[in-house]
This record gives structure tokens, C-alpha cells and sequence, in this order.
């Protein structure tokens, strides 16, 4: 892994807390230089500090949301460094709501940070990927992008969106040497769950095996060196994706008599 790594320019964002974190870390320990992207230019000193000053990490302030700013870092980086080797779109926002109680503010933001955000952080390094003839492109999704589940409809969409997009993208890269692979964790460890947006009456939580942000960025490292198309991590989220292939129905009324027994805060 780190000499296929090594040397390797690698552009993440989210890359101050969570998952990016991590995996920033990751990338750096296994040789490569990282380009970390997040909004916040205090969290991104403090990850310079605890990589001791490094000097393969570049830290790039920038709002996945600001269309603007993202072209503007987009290009600083392809003038400055070149076209990152691997981009890994992580930064996302969840939110927790009942279909009927998610407004259209909350909707478009979920979307313009999991999907236009998404979108933002990719296109720019597509025509430079395909020159060279070769590319990684990491989209960061969830077992929900494959299976919806009660309070979730909106992230749940934002994250479909990402298959759709990973299935599109990839055969128009096809033969290219530029690959895309999606990453589905279920609940992670991490400050995603304090960030996370809320409407209307709260449930009582009831969650799935959560992964330490550590374990997903050991994914992201594994899928960065691999051609693979996807991997969905914990043996309950499998369980979950198979059984809404070949018992969808099964599964609707398990997950509505979940919601039923959750109980209103």
C-alpha cells in the first residue's frame, strides 16, 4: 500500500474532522501528499500542527457550497501542485427528519453540500485526469444511499444521487484510466453527529454498529489503491443492501415497525 501511495497527490475534503481527518492522516502516514480542503482555517492549522508542520500536507480553505471559492481553490491547486492523483469528496451534512417536517431549506442544503458539493470538488480535475490518463475519483456515500430508512429521506436522496452519478461518470470515463469508487459506511464515530441538521420532533436513536473514523479512512486508503467499484463496510450494512435486493418488501415493514417503536423526545 504506501509505495502505491507514495508520492501520490491526493485531494480531500471535509479534511479537518471525521472521516477527512483521518484519512488525511492515513494518506500522509502511507506516503502521499495530501491537499486537505475544509471550511475551517483554525481546524485546518490544528491538523497541521498534529502532523508536526509536514510539509505533504497543503491545507486549502474553502465551502464545498461556495461555487466561487471552489474553482478558485480548484485551480490554485492545479497551478500550484498539479491535478491530484486521487480526489476523495467527503465533506457531507445529514439530516434528521421526517419526510413531512424536512424543509425545502433544509432539502437544498443537504444537496448543496452532498451532491453540488460533490459535483464542485470533481469536475474541475476530470479534464486534466483524462490528459494524463489516469485518476482516482473516491465518493464518499453511505449504506442509506443504497437503502432509505425512516428520518433519513433527505440524506438518504442526496446519497442515492451519488450512485446514480458514480454509475454515470464511470462509463463515460470508461477506458479513460480515471476510476470511481463509492464508500458506504454505515454510522460512524465521529463529529458528523453533532453537526447533523434537525427538524421537527425528535426519535429516540437507535443506531447501527458504528465504525471509528480510523476504520473508514483504512477503506478510503484501500479503495484509493484498488480499481474496485465499491465497498460497503460492516456485515449488517451487506445484510441490509442484499435483503433490499431480494425482499425489499420484508424490509419495509422491519424498518416501519422500527419507526413505529421509537419514541417522540
Amino acid at each position: 500500500m504506501a509505495r502505491r501511495l507514495a508520492g501520490r497527490l491526493v485531494l480531500i475534503t471535509g479534511a479537518s474532522t471525521g472521516i477527512g481527518k483521518a484519512s488525511s492522516v492515513a494518506f500522509i502516514e502511507h506516503g502521499a501528499r495530501v491537499v486537505g480542503l475544509a471550511r475551517s482555517r483554525d481546524k485546518l492549522a490544528e491538523l497541521s500542527r498534529e502532523l508536526g508542520g509536514d510539509t505533504r500536507f497543503k491545507p486549502v480553505q474553502a465551502d464545498v457550497t461556495d461555487p466561487e471559492a471552489m474553482r478558485t481553490a480548484a485551480a490554485g491547486v492545479i497551478a500550484e501542485i498539479g491535478v491530484p492523483d486521487v480526489v476523495v469528496a467527503n465533506a457531507g451534512v445529514g439530516l434528521d427528519a421526517l419526510f413531512q417536517n424536512t424543509s425545502d431549506e433544509a432539502l437544498h442544503r443537504v444537496f448543496d453540500v452532498n451532491v453540488f458539493g460533490l459535483v464542485r470538488t470533481v469536475r474541475p480535475f476530470v479534464p486534466g485526469m483524462l490528459e494524463r490518463g489516469s485518476g482516482r475519483i473516491l465518493l464518499i456515500s453511505s449504506i442509506v444511499g443504497k437503502r432509505g430508512i425512516p428520518y433519513y429521506s433527505a440524506y438518504s436522496a442526496s446519497k442515492f444521487a451519488l450512485h446514480g452519478l458514480a454509475e454515470a461518470l464511470r462509463t463515460e470515463l470508461h477506458g479513460s484510466g480515471v476510476t470511481v469508487g463509492l464508500v458506504c459506511p454505515s454510522s460512524t464515530e465521529s463529529e458528523f453527529s453533532d453537526r447533523l441538521l434537525r427538524e421537527g420532533p425528535g426519535q429516540r436513536r437507535v443506531r447501527a454498529r458504528r465504525h471509528s473514523a480510523e476504520s473508514v479512512a483504512r477503506a478510503i486508503l484501500g479503495m484509493a489503491g484498488s480499481r474496485r467499484r465499491q465497498i460497503v463496510l460492516s456485515t449488517e450494512a451487506k445484510l441490509l443492501a442484499f435483503a433490499s435486493v431480494v425482499a425489499p418488501g420484508l424490509v419495509d415493514r422491519l424498518l416501519a415497525r422500527m419507526l413505529r417503536s421509537r419514541k417522540v423526545d
